[in-house]
Parts: structure tokens; C-alpha cells; sequence
């Protein structure tokens, strides 16, 4: 509880006006109540490494369906030598800790994981759609955006993800 309390605390100290979000600006930070991963894991701690930014909620279908792609993309970039270079964080906008907790233990992920149970992340992301899906260059600016999930996503984050990784232009 204690732990919440800060992590609210902070939020508000540093949490300003709500902005347009956009490609190529620089990200703003994502983070909470760990659930799983580095006790102080959260976007800014990854700097360095391309990452995909998973925002979902516990009430979510579509978020259910797209954690098994987000799995695969990360074992992916691990299995192909890019584990020290790429990174998943995956952010709940549940606020209620435990709740996100339960989830988390029924859904089984393969990487950090933290809950934003005062809505930050909603705001500084302008998440208005789940799941919300931000790939974020290795100098921290945004690369690309998804809002909800369909049949092209995984294939789409995989090819940005490896022309991130390998120096080339995005794709159209």
C-alpha cells in the first residue's frame, strides 16, 4: 500500500496538462505499481533498446488477444540475438491493483508488468482505445502507434521492430 501511495504521489507531482500524442515526439513516461519485472521498472529505465509498450485492462477481450502476439514478438527478437536490444513493457490502466494482480496470474506474461491504477498513463499516452500499442525508438521518440487489435498487428510490429533494430526505414 505503501508503494501505491508513492507511485500516486509521484504521478501527480510529475503529470502535466494532457497533449496530442504523435509519431517521431518524444515518449512520455510509463510506468506504476510493479506486478512483475525490476522493482523500478518503467519506460524510461529502457532507453536505449527499441520497446513495445503494451497498454490493456483486466476487462479488455481484444487485449486477452492480442498478449499471445505480443509474447511470440518478444521471443522472437530474443531468439533472433536481439534480446539485449528490444524490450516488451506492458502497462495496465486497471485501477485496482489486485484486480490487475489476478489477471496477471491467470494470463501469464513473459515480461515487466505494471499497473497505473491513477490513469497517468491514460493521459500522458492519450490512450482512448484498448489495446493501445506504442513502438518506441532506442532514443525514446515514438515510431508507431496502434490503437485496438486485428489480423495484420503482430506481423506489422515484428517488420518496424526489425527495421528499428537493423537501421533501416520504417515500412509505409
Amino acid at each position: 500500500m505503501r508503494r501505491l501511495c508513492a507511485a500516486a504521489l509521484l504521478a501527480l507531482a510529475v503529470s502535466g496538462p494532457a497533449q496530442a500524442i504523435a509519431i517521431d515526439q518524444q515518449a512520455p513516461e510509463a510506468g506504476g505499481v510493479v506486478l512483475q519485472g525490476p522493482k523500478d521498472i518503467r519506460l524510461s529505465k529502457l532507453r536505449g533498446k527499441v520497446v513495445v509498450v503494451d497498454f490493456w485492462a483486466s476487462w479488455c477481450g481484444p487485449c486477452v488477444e492480442s498478449m499471445p502476439k505480443i509474447a511470440a514478438i518478444r521471443q522472437h527478437f530474443i531468439d533472433a540475438g536481439y534480446g539485449d536490444r528490444f524490450a516488451v513493457l506492458s502497462v495496465s490502466i486497471d485501477d485496482n491493483v489486485e484486480q490487475a494482480r489476478r489477471f496477471l496470474t491467470a494470463h501469464p506474461m513473459p515480461y515487466p508488468v505494471v499497473v497505473d491504477p491513477v490513469g497517468i498513463a491514460t493521459k500522458n499516452f492519450n490512450l482512448w482505445r484498448l489495446p493501445a500499442t506504442f513502438i518506441i525508438r532506442a532514443d525514446g521518440t515514438i515510431a508507431q502507434i496502434y490503437y485496438g487489435f486485428g489480423d495484420s498487428f503482430a506481423g506489422d510490429i515484428q517488420a518496424r521492430v526489425t527495421a528499428l533494430l537493423e537501421g533501416r526505414p520504417l515500412p509505409p
